[in-house]
């Protein structure tokens, strides 16, 4: 139903309007086809079918058909729009044009129009513009590379399609716990499972969506062992078959000291990585005329060089990608001289795996404020893709990749908060302003150490009243986001709401203690509301209503050994990282 002005100038990167409207008669836009972009005029699979917006493809020379427009939709070639752009012009005439080099530049000019139409009950309305658009990066988009349960293929499925309608252009299949990934490399797919990788292949394809097939041999290859390379070739064949042209070597999370065998045969790990990364990359050649190979390698962090990125650099194909997250492993912020000293040690095109927002380190939190501290002019400083890895939750993911997808899209203009409202605007509709209290209690916690002011200032001043509003609010909060019209979101936040609504009582209790301390009955029923908040197994943002208690002097000793624990776990988490 068509978008503000001011989100117009933000999503696009060159709006050009000069306040003039075309309307035409129909509660639909119906546009006959015309093209000069390619002789068979094929556009199917480029927008969804039934929607206000309809493709009337000529019925071939000398057939008359009944079925006229109200509009006229020409596409054409243009061999110096960026991949993946588009130039839309919409004339006062009714004549519309969108102008692209590729396919998926032709599906994001469709999509920008829809964006942009207004339809109602008699007609249809769209502002007279010219838009000229295209992305910071060539590679948008997500690798599920996260530790803990993967995803469900139907979360995949619907990842993708996320993706295509969000401008990314690239689904990175390597799930740390999928053993045929990782631990049974060696090992073919299961039949039923590869079925459904084939299936997922094919929903790529039919939303013009890069499936990238990525494997993880480094914890056991042996690089002299012919059978070990023979295995390694069956698994990239298998999916040839199938038609996938992007592949990932991923030699990240070893033990990458070379020992017995392999470091006689090849002394250094870096070395070691770019022999088998160029076998890969030669075998792929053999294959196919056209493939994509990107490698991740085991010092994927880090703002210094080092022996092994100069053996990746010297050594390793020029073709091939390399994947970095930052100067950490998760990385508050890539700024230019980290950026550019790393893609000058490596030597070879950068792309930016950003650990966001993934929590497979923080189990017990969600992540959903939008990405911030990412340079806005990275694509200057040898990076050419940027990928992001969400949490093990998908539907509680969309809202900070919705912010993602706005930078990988256009970094240069990218605004952290403009962004987040308007994905959570998208994600929770009417709710939007819920939601994003909920969202602000979540914040990440690994990139981010504020914005919890309304509560700090609360407690400094030891405002009582502030202190009931803002958990009643938390509480209000979580009751109307469990009506959300929105099942998956509700099946993986529950925890998360009950924890909100249990920090409430808890809050609740701390203030009848308050006021009766020495009442042994009050005391009981905070230590019975906290029992409560920890069986959830879930912490919301910065344990607010614990936090709450302890600053007004109320003591919470069974939380001490607890938190001991939780630290403890998340430090072996970070070090398996590391």
């Amino acid at each position: 139903m068509g978008i503000s002005l001011r989100d117009c100038q933000y999503l696009f990167r060159d709006f050009y309007s000069q306040g003039k409207e075309l309307t035409v008669e129909g509660p639909q836009l119906r546009c006959e086809l015309a093209s000069r972009y390619a002789m068979n005029q094929d556009v199917h699979g480029l927008m969804e079918e039934g929607g206000d917006i309809a493709i009337l493809e000529p019925a071939g020379p000398g057939v008359a058909t009944a079925d006229k427009g109200n509009a006229q939709l020409m596409l054409e070639y243009d061999g110096g729009i960026a991949a993946d752009g588009y130039r839309l012009v919409i004339g006062e005439d009714a004549k519309l044009v969108i102008a692209a080099s590729n396919r998926r530049g032709l599906k994001y000019g469709l999509d920008a129009l829809t964006m942009l139409l207004t339809a109602e009950e008699d007609c249809c309305r769209l502002p007279v513009v010219t838009v000229e658009d295209e992305p910071s990066f060539a590679v948008r988009g997500i690798i599920e590379g996260f530790y803990g349960v993967p995803w469900s293929f139907a979360d995949r499925m619907d990842s993708v399609r996320y993706m295509s309608e969000h401008r990314m252009n690239a689904f990175m299949y390597a799930p740390k716990d999928d053993p045929y990934h990782r631990k049974l490399w060696r090992e073919p797919y299961p039949d039923e499972v590869f079925a459904k990788i084939h299936d997922l292949k094919r929903e790529c394809d039919k939303h013009l969506v890069d499936f990238y097939y990525c494997i993880s041999p480094g914890n056991d290859l042996e690089f002299r062992s012919s059978a070990d390379f023979l295995k390694l070739e069956e698994k990239l064949a298998a999916m040839i078959a199938i038609g996938v042209r992007h592949f990932a070597l991923l030699m990240d999370d070893i033990d990458y000291v070379l020992q017995g065998d392999n470091k006689q045969f090849l002394e250094r790990s870096g070395t070691a990585h770019a022999y088998v990364t160029n076998r890969v990359y030669d075998y792929l050649a053999e294959c196919l005329p056209h493939f994509t190979l990107a490698m991740c390698p085991s010092e994927y962090w880090s703002y210094w060089n080092t022996e092994y990125k100069k053996d990746i650099l010297e050594q390793l194909h020029p073709a091939v990608k390399v994947f970095w997250t930052g100067y950490f492993v998760f990385a508050p912020e890539i700024g230019r001289r980290h950026a550019e000293d790393n893609f000058n040690y490596y030597g070879h095109e950068l792309w930016l795996w950003d650990n966001i927002p993934v929590n497979d380190c923080d189990k017990d939190r969600l992540f959903l404020d939008p990405v911030r501290g990412r340079s806005s002019r990275l694509g200057r400083y040898g990076h050419t893709a940027v990928v992001a890895n969400p949490m093990n939750q998908w539907e509680c993911s969309k809202i900070t990749l919705g912010t993602m997808a706005h930078y990988m899209w256009n970094s240069e203009r990218y605004m952290p908060e403009l962004s987040w409202e308007l994905s959570v605007r998208e994600f929770a509709g009417e709710l939007a302003e819920d939601m994003m209290f909920f969202c602000r209690q979540n914040l990440n916690s690994r990139l981010y150490s504020g914005d919890y002011r309304d509560l700090d200032d609360a407690l400094a001043e030891r405002d009582l009243e502030r202190l009931d509003a803002y958990f009643s609010r938390l509480e209000q909060t979580a009751v109307r986001l469990g009506g959300l019209d929105n099942d998956k979101f509700i099946e993986e936040a529950g925890p998360w709401l009950c924890r909100a609504i249990g920090d409430a009582m808890l809050w609740r209790a701390v203030r009848r203690q308050l006021t009766d301390p020495l009442n042994p009955q009050a005391q009981a029923e905070v230590y019975q509301r906290l029992e409560t908040c920890r069986s959830y197994g879930v912490r919301l943002g910065i344990d607010a209503a614990v936090r709450a208690a302890e600053a007004l002097g109320i003591g919470l000793p069974e939380m001490e050994e607890e938190i001991k624990e939780d630290l403890k776990e998340a430090t072996k988490e970070e070090d398996r990282h590391d």
